[in-house]
């Protein structure tokens, strides 16, 4: 009988613990294999006229409305619940459908935002209450009452069940709040021994976003995984987007006790336990990864191009990976976490000490697409898809960050593209079909000055981007000579640009004598390439007569030399597209913009080295 409330409270305890978790393994056990390959995302933003599946069409493209789109494949999403609790849990489920049929798969939501009845009213701090969920402790299971497997009462579970259950078809990486470490104060900055300083003590409440325990996040997170892989196994938790190194230190070494975050039986694990993937933003220019200080000049040394914003990136990556291994995640003593960026770019224009120029935002971008697929980060997800204002009236750099010029500028699907998103859409459409090949890259023998990696389809074809590394503040200029070691036995390379989704020339260059710039290109082995299938030359001209923009199509049957110009009827230059480029055979593309072209009758025309000719009239009205 003395033993009677010892059974008893083991009873409850163990009954407690099984309401509480339904999963047996966390990701201290396992983290599911990721064979997709990678995903060139962006954040579609928000404008005015714009609805989300037709922003959705001019990211992707949507072949049925004869829009090309700006390369993505998956998106950034938010399903906040105080939207869906207002509007309805379906009332994006067409839309995401329809994303789905445009390709976009493999998608992230960033969860969270509860609705004003749901949220904790709890002040940690004096200027306001928690950001985050009231009732996050009560148990995430009970036994089926209300006809969901999850506690109602929990507010997060609910909300989570109920939109992880409608939307999980659609979706691959569930992101728990978007920036939970956004500082306030610099505390997150601040080293060992500093006041304040989250590596040796849990954030203040009032200094950063979520206004609460940093247990209560780490709450969220043990809640997310429960109720998500109860739902979709194969499905990613992803802390954050997150920021600081020192805030994942914070999450790894506590548990989900709100006292403290201590170890106990009902707190056994670490935040580290409960999500499988690190997501993580980038913005180089902000994080100082762009300049040094020195004691020579008493002031700051400045890097600003673009392979020091890449170096930047993958810094943010090396950093929180540290923390990783500093606390076992390094696939020995628990499972090596998944990476994905969910927020990067750098400014097309320049605000006070900031880098920005086009040249800078498009070559970036191309950059940190391969070195992401060069360091095991599964997505890129580009901030964002249109500019916010123009740039003469922009506040500040991230109005400036679209693959499309601002988009409630002009009428709806008329939309112009910047330099970023035609980079963009190459390197996806270049690489979109291959996986990073670190054999056929070593193989390349890279010399110092020389950036880049070679891609591989599962034919076995070869992509190469290479390009000469920037060093010059506030310049792309680079230059460098590439040899292709003569094992590889490649003679001659077909090479596009980086401009190469809307000027579609391909040109030719020799395998031991690359030139290369501070612009990425794209380089390869013409037995890869299908045939010409043409006896001459073909020139057309579309559509003719045009009033804009006008599409010139070549058609060569083998290499040539040649020269393309646009003459007046009195036989004056009017524009150049080449002088003396080496053309692959095969089909190239290019674009007239030909808004400042008086209304007339013109003529192009193609010649070549052996004098060989095309014309074609068009018509400008």
């Amino acid at each position: 009988m003395n033993n009677i409330p010892l059974l008893l409270t083991i009873w409850l305890l163990l009954f407690h613990h099984a309401v509480f978790t339904q999963n047996n393994t966390t990701a201290n056990d396992t983290v599911p294999a990721y064979e997709t390959a990678f995903h060139y995302g962006v954040n579609l933003g928000a404008y005015y006229f714009w609805t989300d599946d037709e922003l959705a069409n001019i990211a992707a493209g949507n072949p049925e409305l004869g829009i090309e789109g700006a390369g993505v494949t998956a998106l950034r999403l938010s399903l906040p619940e105080k939207f869906l609790d207002y509007w309805g849990y379906d009332i994006r489920l067409d839309v995401f459908q329809h994303y789905h049929q445009l390709g976009l798969t493999d998608n992230v939501v960033f969860a969270g935002y509860p609705a004003p009845q749901h949220r904790d009213s709890t002040r940690y701090c004096p200027d306001g209450p928690s950001q985050l969920f009231a009732n996050l402790y009560t148990p995430i299971w009970d036994q089926g009452e209300n006809g969901t497997p999850v506690n109602d009462s929990n507010f997060y579970a609910l909300y989570l069940y109920n939109m992880v259950s409608l939307y999980h078809p659609y979706v691959r990486f569930w992101e728990i709040w978007n920036e939970p470490d956004f500082d306030f104060v610099g505390d997150s900055s601040r080293q060992p021994g500093e006041p304040g300083n989250w590596w040796e003590h849990d954030p203040d409440p009032c200094h950063y976003a979520i206004h609460a325990p940093v247990q209560h996040y780490i709450r969220m997170l043990r809640i997310s995984y429960e109720v998500i892989k109860h739902i979709a196994p194969d499905d990613y938790v992803a802390i954050g987007g997150i920021g600081y190194p020192s805030f994942l230190d914070v999450v790894l070494r506590n548990t989900d006790n709100p006292a403290g975050g201590a170890v106990d039986s009902l707190y056994p694990l670490g935040g580290g336990a409960y999500f499988d993937v690190l997501s993580y933003h980038s913005y180089p220019h902000i994080d100082n990864s762009l300049r040094e200080w020195s004691n020579d000049i008493f002031g700051f040394k400045y890097f600003r191009h673009s392979d020091r914003c890449v170096d930047g990136l993958l810094s943010r990556q090396s950093a929180l990976r540290a923390v990783l291994e500093k606390h076992g995640y390094d696939g020995e003593i628990f499972p090596e976490k998944k990476w994905i960026i969910t927020e990067s770019n750098i400014p097309r224009r320049r605000f006070g000490e900031y880098i920005g120029s086009d040249e800078a935002q498009r070559n970036y971008l191309i950059k940190a697409a391969v070195a992401c697929q060069m360091n095991d980060i599964l997505q890129l997800d580009v901030y964002q898809l249109g500019d916010i204002e123009p740039p003469a009236t922009a506040h500040n750099e991230f109005f400036l960050m679209g693959l499309y010029h601002e988009l409630d500028s002009l009428p709806k699907y008329e939309q112009k593209i910047t330099d970023a998103g035609i980079a963009w859409r190459t390197v996806s459409t270049l690489l979109r079909s291959k996986k990073y090949n670190p054999g056929r890259t070593a193989q390349l023998q890279l010399p110092p000055g020389v950036r880049g990696g070679a891609f591989r389809d599962e034919t076995g074809r070869f992509v190469y981007v290479l390009w000469a590394a920037t060093g010059e503040d506030l310049s792309e200029k680079a230059s460098a000579s590439y040899q292709f070691p003569a094992a590889l036995g490649l003679q001659t390379l077909l090479q596009r640009a980086w401009n190469f989704s809307s000027a579609r020339i391909t040109t030719t260059v020799p395998a031991d004598r690359v030139q290369l710039s501070g612009s990425p290109v794209f380089l390869t082995d013409p037995a890869d390439e299908p045939d010409a299938g043409s006896a001459g030359i073909l020139l057309e001209c579309s559509p003719n007569p045009f009033r804009e923009n006008l599409i010139i199509r070549l058609v060569l049957p083998d290499v040539m030399t040649a020269t393309l110009r646009l003459y007046d009827l009195r036989g004056r230059l009017v524009h150049e597209f080449f002088s003396g480029l080496p053309l692959a055979a095969g089909q190239h593309q290019l674009p007239l913009d030909g808004i400042s072209i008086p209304p007339g009758v013109y003529f192009l025309q193609f010649t070549t080295a052996g004098d060989r000719r095309a014309m074609c009239k068009v018509v400008k009205y």
